[in-house]
């Protein structure tokens, strides 16, 4: 299928302006006039307004795009953000700037002049399409996994993980609330008609309501959480789709795509994918249906018969999960979003620009704050490590693997700093000098730590399930004892314990012999109704273990005694961290939570989450800053009282030409980080200005609520006493 040579793909620039020239430092404004987004600190601009500065291209899981009903533009969810784009060149044309959670869904008005979208804060918001902000439409206890609107545009719907449907009128009156389901609801749909609302809840069953709120037919059939229900343009059929997989069990089932009569008669099964379906889009002639699911095969395209057309493996060059896909009006041309992308697709694949695509490259995998100078090591998905300044204001980089530092530990007197990678552990000085290298077996590596004294150093990997303890000259122990996979490894404070935790869903404990040369097996702690352990730790003070699961926090006695199981997230708990003082830990959540908790289980603080995954967490050595990094990037260090951002830097992808060696005078691109840090008031502390020129737009609030994109030089044009150049950096490395 391949797209109509009139559907042009433009490749304009979006941003090639001139940097303004340097003028003085200049200050933020009033705290509590504060926009959400990459840069939440205060943002108030004499003459100006207030501002936001959003990164370019994508910082997060797209998981909502959608043609406007003329297919002239989409709209997709980006973190807190939905962006409006043209189809035929992807340039941005309008932020909506408005929700505190994640944005889960996105829909046009049937006339095109309107924007309805939903949110992790629990809120809907309506929108003109110029970006001039609406009605809020608060009401759900949880969050608003979907929202669309009525065939006449006059109202919207809306399902929650609260159980729950509302109808709103356009102007945000609330109407009928449909309590009929009994778990969260993730599905919804109106019929052509208006007349109907079909349903998708986490107990299988598809639910078809009436548009007063009495119930119809009830659909089942399904296996695992229904993600997706959508009506044929002539209403005559239902499509839906469910993830496989049931609350409680860890195991997947077969996905499949059911296709029903509007009344809820049973029709053909849709059965290819193998992972969670994760949407579906009919053809505007309603004859075929495109369906997207995790995992390959990405994109399968069926008759409505049921009837496979083909598919799309994979998205070259690297594969991507597919969370949310739409079908031009006009052509046979797909959008899809994915993890930190947006693209067009046919079934020979990916097609069009990427320019909405985010290097992989741009993901950051831990955090460790160094005990005694402040200095913090990031690891990066592309094989770097980055040591910077604790204010962010200068940085030194290693080269350190050709594949992704899954952890790095500082030594306890800061003196030098282990890191981890496929089947390597290399141990570095302060100042990025290697000078220890250890081969490691058992694929995918995953955890660190050191003993107390710093004599010792432990790792485990992911695969084979092994654990190794080394000395600074040598391995002298390596043990396989869980069944499967170990996520996470740590020291007593006095050496003579180690604990693990793995994917058998165990936490063991294990005492070393003196040398710590062969280390025996004292308890099993099972956590089976919980999943996986993803990470663990001891308290520095020896008194307690803790232990993230996919939605718990738990704390042991060192002799295995369970105590405190505290629900912390609604993914896994990625990495945690205890202060100094064993008064706190601090969590990363794969749900992008960065939270503080103490002992007794009490939340004492939740901290500005990540747009993606939230891979590590780390204590400054005096406790009263935490460095967190994700998957979107961003590394932010932030006040743990208040929650302030202090400082961040933003890893986007640069790209650079190089000569291709086979193929004389050719050149090829290649994706780099370009890493670059901010202090709270939006200064450029480190990094290129014309990376931030081409990577990052600003958006000013205008009267009217809506906001104005302005390139960076634009911006700072604009601003008196604001500068693109480099401040002087406060310390040095």
């Amino acid at each position: 299928m391949a797209v109509p040579s009139a559907f042009v793909i433009c490749l304009a620039s979006l941003l090639n302006a001139s940097l303004a020239e340097e003028s003085s430092v200049w200050t933020p404004g009033d705290a509590a006039k504060v926009l959400p987004g990459m840069i939440p600190a205060p943002a108030e601009i004499p003459g100006l307004g207030r501002w936001q500065a959003m990164t370019f291209p994508v910082s997060t899981y797209v998981e909502t795009v959608r043609f406007s009903p003329d297919g002239k533009h989409f709209a997709f969810g980006d973190g807190l953000y939905v962006r409006i784009h043209r189809t035929s060149s992807m340039r941005l044309t309008g932020v909506l700037v408005g929700h505190t959670g994640n944005v889960k869904s996105v829909a046009w008005s049937p006339d095109g002049r309107m924007l309805a979208s939903a949110g992790e804060d629990q809120t809907a918001r309506i929108w003109q399409a110029s970006g001039v902000p609406g009605p809020i439409l608060k009401g759900h206890q949880g969050t608003v996994t979907k929202v669309c609107w009525h065939p006449e545009g006059t109202s919207v719907a809306t399902c929650s993980l609260d159980g729950t449907i509302r109808l709103w009128q356009a102007d945000g009156t609330a109407g009928a609330v449909i309590k009929g389901h009994d778990s969260p609801v993730h599905a919804l749909d109106w019929h052509p008609d208006g007349k109907l609302l079909a349903a998708g809840d986490e107990k299988q069953v598809v639910r078809l309501w009436n548009s007063d709120g009495s119930p119809g037919a009830e659909l089942t059939g399904h296996v695992g959480t229904v993600s997706v229900v959508k009506f044929s343009p002539d209403g005559s059929q239902l499509a839906t789709g469910s993830t496989g997989i049931i609350s409680g069990q860890s195991n997947q089932h077969p996905p499949m795509v059911r296709v029903w009569t509007a009344t809820g008669d049973a029709g053909p099964v849709l059965k290819g994918h193998r992972n969670s379906i994760t949407d579906i889009a009919w053809s505007p002639d309603g004859k075929q249906i495109i369906t997207a699911a995790e995992g390959t095969p990405r994109v399968i395209l069926w008759t409505a018969e049921g009837q496979e057309i083909g598919k799309m493996e994979q998205e070259t060059p690297s594969p991507a999960n597919v969370f949310s896909i739409d079908w031009h009006p006009k052509h046979d041309l797909f959008l899809a979003g994915g993890r930190l992308r947006v693209r067009y697709l046919n079934m020979k694949g990916r097609t069009g620009p990427a320019r909405l695509v985010r290097s992989g490259g741009s993901k950051l995998m831990f955090v460790d704050w160094n005990p005694q100078d402040g200095k913090i090591a990031v690891a990066g998905r592309d094989g770097k490590i980055d040591i910077w300044s604790s204010d962010l204001s200068s940085k030194r980089r290693i080269d350190a693997f050709p594949s992704p530092v899954n952890c790095v530990r500082w030594s306890p007197d800061g003196r030098h700093l282990a890191s981890i990678a496929y089947q390597t552990l290399k141990i570095w000085d302060s100042e990025g000098k290697q000078v220890r290298e250890f081969p490691i077996e058992g694929s995918v590596s995953r955890d660190l730590q050191w003993s107390a004294d710093g004599k010792l150093l432990a790792a485990c990997t992911r695969f084979r399930g092994n654990v190794y303890v080394f000395d600074m000259d040598r391995q002298i122990l390596q043990f396989a004892d869980h069944d499967g996979q170990i996520h996470g490894v740590g020291f007593s404070p006095d050496a003579k314990t180690l604990v693990t935790g793995g994917g058998d869903s165990t936490v063991r404990i294990f005492n070393l012999s003196e040398g710590s040369t062969s280390a025996t097996s004292r308890n099993v702690m099972e956590v089976l109704n919980d999943g996986h352990v993803d990470c663990l730790g001891f308290s520095p003070d020896g008194k307690w273990i803790a232990s993230g699961h996919n939605t718990t926090l738990r704390l042991w006695k060192p002799d295995g005694t369970a105590e405190k199981v505290i629900p912390a997230v609604s993914a896994s708990l990625m990495r945690l961290d205890w202060r100094s003082d064993s008064g706190a830990i601090a969590t990363a959540g794969w749900d992008t939570s960065v939270k503080i908790w103490n002992p007794q289980g009490k939340l004492l603080r939740t901290l500005p989450s990540h747009s993606a995954p939230c891979w590590g967490v780390s204590f400054s050595p005096d406790g009263k800053k935490i460095a967190s990094c994700g998957w979107d990037g961003m590394l932010r260090v932030m006040d743990a009282e208040t929650g302030d951002v202090l400082s961040f830097a933003n890893y986007v992808s640069d790209s650079v030409e190089v000569e291709n060696d086979a193929v004389r005078g050719s050149r090829t691109v290649e994706l780099l980080q370009a890493p670059m840090s901010f202090n709270r008031a939006g200064q450029l502390l480190t990094g290129d200005s014309n990376v931030l020129e081409m990577r990052l737009v600003y958006l000013v609030e205008q009267a009217n609520g809506a906001m104005k994109i302005y390139k960076p030089s634009q911006f700072f044009a604009k601003v008196e006493g604001a500068s693109l150049a480099r401040t002087e950096p406060h310390g040095k490395n």
